[in-house]
């Protein structure tokens, strides 16, 4: 575990006026107010009325003396579907609106608590912690299946549903994990003062029903609640590690062996050996976390996915692991997971969805603004998301492209040439360029691609650093062109595609013999190590190893040697023949 006990004295102090302030300041203006009806537009502008009282109540609770907290600590639950057509409680969502008092006070806390998570967490969990987004959880999962399917490893990729995960937190099980992390009894006691008060009523046709008090998990809607839970959930990354180093389970294979799980919120995806005494010991240790934690495993809405298993029985090794068997593409966290190369099939989903919404929509009850912002606010954020961590077809981009055109210009009816204004290049540039400010999805899915370039020097404790990127050549050209490399110790540059040799990367320099080497993506530091690059080449061909040892009989050496010879080359018939002009300079190389 991650001991914080050095860095957790500032999570005890008394609040002060400023920082209940940026709480407030911190919270949605006109979000949907809790059980008091107060929203975070009246707490700050009525703040100089308020905060005596308000800062009475804080010093109180953080004294843990205020006796009416149960009365505050409340929240109204709206239930909202999940799908059309929901009829069983299981098919709505529950969203709790806090008190505005408790809301202010745990987001003090969570403000507290934030910049330490970076430092609690491990980095296979993505979700409520600054500088991880949950494209690192995709890529990673996405990347590691591919390498399995490359090396031919028989692997199994699972895909885990937690029951009611906020809902079912055991608290003597996060305040003793608290405890073990080394939070103080102070931060302990205020967090045990929170759960033990907290109450909720379900909202029927808007009328509140009689409070139902908690006596396990933790309120989604409290902005402490996602933090805490992460913190609970950790642990399973921790047991998994654990049972890798006993040889429980069989070692992962890459530059980050030791990253056997992915996990963003309650989201999780883990590999393993398609061996039954590993599925039987990973069964056993979901229920023996599920136990302790409260936080259980629901086998039957699980999902494992064999890769390079034929030949093997997977319904015999499967016995113990009562999970849905499924196959690539499957989705994972709302994108589309496979091992091979995406297909126009694939992405055919989102241009789907698209049309999906413009059904849903009356175009021709808003004027031309009112369909413009509609626009920008859901076709194209819909498509930012999976172009984040994706490379679309261009045909895909297109199909996209025509229903934004289709309902700015028309609505919901037919477009047609005379209906398009504006042709759509113009129309997708900047204002400042005499556009409308709708972003060129085909542009600005290059400078996403970009972004990952950039990330890859910057953040040091990414899963997917090393791996491969969803970034092409052009992607990369351009990149080299727009930045400089200063080369430092060499560990986050690339050998073979980073411009660090005069201004030209080696595999531009020597494109045959990176297209022969087994390690493509080794730093500059690994590579120049002893000089592992020359053993990553895959001599297949004895002729290739003696052409690097500068041991083929060309003119050069017969010289040398005072034997008969040619001395131009025989391809080109212009230059002296040497090993390095026949395989390097020669044109016909």
């Amino acid at each position: 575990m991650h001991s914080v006990s050095c860095r957790v004295t500032l999570l005890d102090d008394p609040f002060t006026e400023e920082e209940i302030k940026n709480a407030i300041n911190h919270m949605p203006t006109d979000k949907a107010p809790g059980p008091d009806g107060f929203t975070g537009a009246f707490l700050k502008s009525c703040w100089d009325i308020i905060k005596g009282d308000f800062m009475a109540a804080a010093s109180s609770f953080h004294a843990l003396r205020c006796n009416s907290l149960q009365i505050v600590n409340s929240a109204n639950i709206v239930l909202i579907p999940k799908k059309d057509g929901a009829v069983e409680v299981s098919d709505y969502r529950p969203i709790s609106l806090v008190h505005s008092f408790t809301k202010v006070i745990t987001k003090a806390l969570a403000l507290r608590l934030q910049p330490l998570m970076k430092d609690i967490i491990s980095t296979s969990q993505s979700a409520f912690v600054k500088k991880r987004s949950i494209h690192d959880s995709f890529l990673s999962v996405r990347n590691t299946a591919r390498r399995l399917h490359k090396t031919r490893m028989p692997s199994l990729f699972l895909k885990l549903d937690i029951t009611k995960a906020f809902d079912s937190v055991r608290w003597n099980y996060l305040l003793i994990l608290l405890q073990r992390l080394g939070f103080s009894n102070r931060w302990r006691d205020m967090i045990a003062f929170l759960l033990s008060t907290s109450s909720s009523r379900v909202l029927l046709n808007g009328v509140p029903i009689q409070p139902i008090h908690h006596g396990r998990g933790l309120r989604q809607g409290d902005p402490l609640s996602p933090l805490l839970f992460v913190i609970a959930f950790d642990p399973l990354q921790r047991l998994l590690k654990l049972a890798t180093e006993m040889e429980i389970f069989s070692k992962m294979r890459g530059r980050t062996p030791g990253i056997r799980i992915s996990m963003y919120a309650d989201d999780a995806a883990l590999f393993l050996a398609p061996s039954k005494e590993e599925v039987s010991a990973l069964s056993k240790l979901l229920n023996f976390f599920g136990e302790a934690s409260g936080l259980k495993t629901n086998f039957h809405k699980s999902t494992v996915v064999p890769i390079r298993c034929s030949g093997l029985n997977i319904e015999d090794t499967l016995s113990d692991l009562s999970a849905q068997k499924s196959h690539f593409p499957i989705k994972y966290l709302g994108l589309p997971l496979t091992t091979y190369r995406l297909r126009r099939v694939d992405f055919q989903p989102l241009v789907d969805k698209a049309a999906a919404k413009l059904n849903g929509w009356s175009g021709r009850q808003l004027n031309h603004a009112g369909r413009m912002v509609l626009v920008k606010s859901v076709l194209t954020s819909q498509a930012i998301y999976l172009l984040t961590a994706l490379r679309s077809p261009k045909a895909t981009l297109k199909d996209i492209d025509a229903k934004r055109k289709q309902f700015l210009w028309s609505g919901n009816e037919r477009l047609t040439g005379g209906k398009c204004k504006v042709n759509w290049t113009r129309t997708a540039r900047s204002k400042k360029n005499g556009g409308l400010g709708i972003l060129h999805l085909g542009k600005f899915a290059r400078a996403l691609r970009l972004r990952w370039l950039w990330r890859e020097w910057f953040a040091e404790d990414k899963p997917w650093i090393g791996d491969d990127l969803p970034c092409n050549v052009r992607d990369e050209l351009l990149f080299a062109a727009a930045t400089a490399i200063q080369i430092g110790n060499g560990s986050k540059i690339k050998f073979w595609t980073n411009a660090w040799l005069q201004g030209l990367r080696p595999l531009e320099v020597a494109p045959s013999i990176f297209k022969i080497s087994r390690r493509k993506n080794r730093t500059l530091r690994e590579a120049l190590s002893g000089n592992v690059w020359i053993r990553d080449i895959n001599l297949q061909n004895p002729s290739c190893w003696l052409a690097i040892q500068n041991r083929v009989w060309t003119a050069d050496r017969l010289s040398t040697r005072g034997w008969p010879h040619n001395p131009v080359c025989v391809l080109c018939r212009r230059s002296p023949e040497s090993g390095l002009h026949l395989f390097v300079d020669c044109r016909f190389a």
